[in-house]
Protein backbone atom coordinates (compact mmCIF):
# COMPACT_ATOMS: atom_id res chain seq x y z
CA UNK A 1 0.00 0.00 0.00
CA UNK A 2 1.60 3.81 -0.73
CA UNK A 3 1.23 5.86 1.90
CA UNK A 4 0.89 9.40 1.14
CA UNK A 5 1.75 12.42 2.90
CA UNK A 6 0.82 16.00 3.49
CA UNK A 7 3.07 19.36 3.37
CA UNK A 8 2.81 19.79 6.89
CA UNK A 9 4.04 15.86 7.30
CA UNK A 10 6.94 15.97 4.63
CA UNK A 11 8.07 19.46 5.92
CA UNK A 12 8.37 18.14 9.35
CA UNK A 13 10.33 14.97 8.67
CA UNK A 14 12.88 17.13 6.68
CA UNK A 15 13.08 20.08 8.52
CA UNK A 16 12.17 22.16 5.84
CA UNK A 17 10.35 25.76 6.49
CA UNK A 18 6.68 24.86 5.54
CA UNK A 19 6.07 27.73 3.27
CA UNK A 20 9.54 26.91 1.20
CA UNK A 21 8.50 23.14 0.83
CA UNK A 22 5.02 24.43 -0.66
CA UNK A 23 6.97 26.54 -3.45
CA UNK A 24 9.39 23.74 -4.48
CA UNK A 25 6.18 21.62 -4.18
CA UNK A 26 4.63 24.64 -6.60
CA UNK A 27 7.75 24.61 -8.78
CA UNK A 28 8.41 20.79 -9.48
CA UNK A 29 5.09 19.18 -9.43
CA UNK A 30 2.25 19.73 -11.79
CA UNK A 31 -0.68 21.55 -10.03
CA UNK A 32 -2.85 19.11 -8.26
CA UNK A 33 -5.39 17.58 -9.22
CA UNK A 34 -7.57 17.44 -6.66
CA UNK A 35 -7.84 21.40 -6.36
CA UNK A 36 -6.32 24.73 -5.66
CA UNK A 37 -5.49 27.07 -3.14
CA UNK A 38 -9.19 27.26 -2.00
CA UNK A 39 -10.68 23.91 -2.77
CA UNK A 40 -10.27 22.64 0.78
CA UNK A 41 -7.99 19.86 0.12
CA UNK A 42 -5.14 18.99 1.54
CA UNK A 43 -2.40 17.73 -1.06
CA UNK A 44 -0.92 14.34 -0.88
CA UNK A 45 2.56 13.27 -2.28
CA UNK A 46 2.97 9.81 -3.11
CA UNK A 47 7.09 8.93 -2.13
CA UNK A 48 7.95 9.78 -5.93
CA UNK A 49 6.36 12.99 -5.74
CA UNK A 50 7.83 13.75 -2.10
CA UNK A 51 11.63 12.90 -3.84
CA UNK A 52 11.19 14.99 -6.89
CA UNK A 53 10.21 18.46 -4.43
CA UNK A 54 13.03 17.38 -2.20
CA UNK A 55 15.28 16.84 -5.22
CA UNK A 56 14.46 20.20 -7.30
CA UNK A 57 14.75 21.71 -3.37
CA UNK A 58 18.35 19.73 -3.17
CA UNK A 59 19.62 21.40 -6.22
CA UNK A 60 18.35 25.17 -5.61
CA UNK A 61 19.11 25.22 -1.81
CA UNK A 62 22.05 23.14 -1.90
CA UNK A 63 23.76 23.33 -5.17
CA UNK A 64 22.73 27.00 -6.25
CA UNK A 65 21.10 26.44 -9.38
CA UNK A 66 18.07 28.81 -10.19
CA UNK A 67 14.40 26.80 -10.59
CA UNK A 68 14.33 27.08 -13.61
CA UNK A 69 17.96 25.61 -14.37
CA UNK A 70 16.64 22.79 -12.21
CA UNK A 71 13.73 22.21 -13.50
CA UNK A 72 15.58 21.89 -16.68
CA UNK A 73 18.36 19.39 -14.83
CA UNK A 74 14.89 16.98 -13.88
CA UNK A 75 13.84 16.69 -16.83
CA UNK A 76 17.06 15.59 -18.34
CA UNK A 77 17.75 13.53 -15.82
CA UNK A 78 14.28 11.98 -15.32
CA UNK A 79 14.42 8.89 -17.18
CA UNK A 80 17.87 7.64 -16.40
CA UNK A 81 16.53 8.34 -12.84
CA UNK A 82 13.50 6.31 -13.37
CA UNK A 83 15.97 3.48 -15.10
CA UNK A 84 18.74 3.13 -12.08
CA UNK A 85 15.53 2.84 -9.47
CA UNK A 86 15.73 6.21 -7.76
CA UNK A 87 11.90 6.14 -8.86
CA UNK A 88 9.48 3.80 -7.84
CA UNK A 89 7.82 4.19 -10.88
CA UNK A 90 4.28 4.83 -10.45
CA UNK A 91 3.16 5.85 -13.88
CA UNK A 92 3.19 2.30 -14.87
CA UNK A 93 6.02 2.68 -17.85
CA UNK A 94 8.78 0.16 -17.89
CA UNK A 95 11.54 1.35 -17.50
CA UNK A 96 15.08 0.13 -20.06
CA UNK A 97 17.15 -2.91 -18.69
CA UNK A 98 19.85 -2.01 -17.44
CA UNK A 99 22.74 -4.93 -16.76
CA UNK A 100 25.00 -2.16 -14.80
CA UNK A 101 22.60 -0.85 -12.05
CA UNK A 102 22.75 -4.09 -10.35
CA UNK A 103 26.67 -3.89 -9.60
CA UNK A 104 26.86 -0.34 -8.93
CA UNK A 105 26.75 0.79 -5.19
CA UNK A 106 26.98 4.37 -5.74
CA UNK A 107 25.71 6.99 -7.83
CA UNK A 108 27.45 10.71 -8.50
CA UNK A 109 26.49 12.69 -11.27
CA UNK A 110 28.29 15.66 -12.27
CA UNK A 111 26.51 18.79 -13.58
CA UNK A 112 28.60 20.60 -16.48
CA UNK A 113 27.23 23.97 -17.39
CA UNK A 114 27.11 24.47 -21.22
CA UNK A 115 30.37 26.89 -22.76
CA UNK A 116 29.64 29.78 -24.27
CA UNK A 117 28.24 29.11 -27.76
CA UNK A 118 27.20 25.84 -26.95
CA UNK A 119 23.65 25.85 -29.68
CA UNK A 120 22.39 22.16 -28.09
CA UNK A 121 18.83 21.48 -26.79
CA UNK A 122 20.45 20.58 -23.25
CA UNK A 123 21.95 23.49 -21.59
CA UNK A 124 23.66 21.01 -19.19
CA UNK A 125 25.84 18.30 -19.85
CA UNK A 126 26.31 15.02 -17.39
CA UNK A 127 28.60 12.30 -16.81
CA UNK A 128 27.50 10.15 -14.22
CA UNK A 129 30.04 7.64 -12.11
CA UNK A 130 28.97 4.26 -10.79
CA UNK A 131 31.08 2.93 -7.78
CA UNK A 132 31.64 -0.51 -8.37
CA UNK A 133 34.14 -1.16 -5.51
CA UNK A 134 36.83 0.60 -3.55
CA UNK A 135 39.52 -0.22 -1.07
CA UNK A 136 42.36 1.16 0.87
CA UNK A 137 45.74 0.33 -0.27
CA UNK A 138 49.55 1.92 0.79
CA UNK A 139 51.51 3.07 -1.75
CA UNK A 140 55.27 3.80 -0.91
CA UNK A 141 53.84 3.82 2.91
CA UNK A 142 51.00 6.60 1.96
CA UNK A 143 47.69 5.53 2.62
CA UNK A 144 45.19 5.62 -0.50
CA UNK A 145 41.64 4.87 -1.86
CA UNK A 146 41.21 2.71 -4.90
CA UNK A 147 37.91 2.74 -6.75
CA UNK A 148 36.56 1.16 -9.50
CA UNK A 149 34.08 3.16 -11.39
CA UNK A 150 32.18 3.28 -14.41
CA UNK A 151 32.06 6.34 -16.32
CA UNK A 152 29.32 7.42 -18.68
CA UNK A 153 27.67 10.28 -20.40
CA UNK A 154 23.38 10.83 -19.26
CA UNK A 155 23.08 12.67 -22.99
CA UNK A 156 25.50 10.70 -25.57
CA UNK A 157 23.92 12.55 -28.43
CA UNK A 158 26.11 15.65 -28.19
CA UNK A 159 29.03 15.49 -29.90
CA UNK A 160 31.64 16.83 -28.17
CA UNK A 161 32.02 16.45 -24.19
CA UNK A 162 32.53 19.74 -22.41
CA UNK A 163 34.13 18.41 -19.50
CA UNK A 164 37.72 19.99 -20.42
CA UNK A 165 36.33 22.79 -21.37
CA UNK A 166 34.19 23.65 -18.07
CA UNK A 167 34.60 26.37 -16.18
CA UNK A 168 32.83 24.79 -13.45
CA UNK A 169 30.66 22.25 -12.65
CA UNK A 170 28.62 20.66 -9.70
CA UNK A 171 28.56 17.53 -8.37
CA UNK A 172 24.78 15.77 -7.86
CA UNK A 173 25.66 13.06 -5.03
CA UNK A 174 22.08 11.43 -5.93
CA UNK A 175 22.40 7.86 -3.95
CA UNK A 176 23.21 9.90 -0.97
CA UNK A 177 20.75 12.15 -1.49
CA UNK A 178 18.30 9.05 -2.06
CA UNK A 179 19.39 7.31 1.27
CA UNK A 180 18.54 10.54 3.49
CA UNK A 181 15.27 10.74 1.94
CA UNK A 182 14.17 7.81 2.71
CA UNK A 183 15.84 7.76 6.04
CA UNK A 184 13.70 10.76 6.76
CA UNK A 185 10.76 9.60 5.36
CA UNK A 186 10.84 6.78 7.60
CA UNK A 187 12.32 8.51 10.90
CA UNK A 188 9.12 10.99 11.26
Amino acid sequence: MIKFYTNQELSQKFKIKLARWKRWSREFLPPDPLGGLQSGYARQYNPDEAFTVFLGGNLVGDLKFSIPEARQIMHDLQSWLVDRGFYYNFSGTSPSENRTKFIIQHYQIAIYRPTIGDNNDSAFFYLTKGLIAQESIKLHAVPLRQERFIESPINPAKRESPVNAAASHQVLNISNLRHRFLRLLEDG
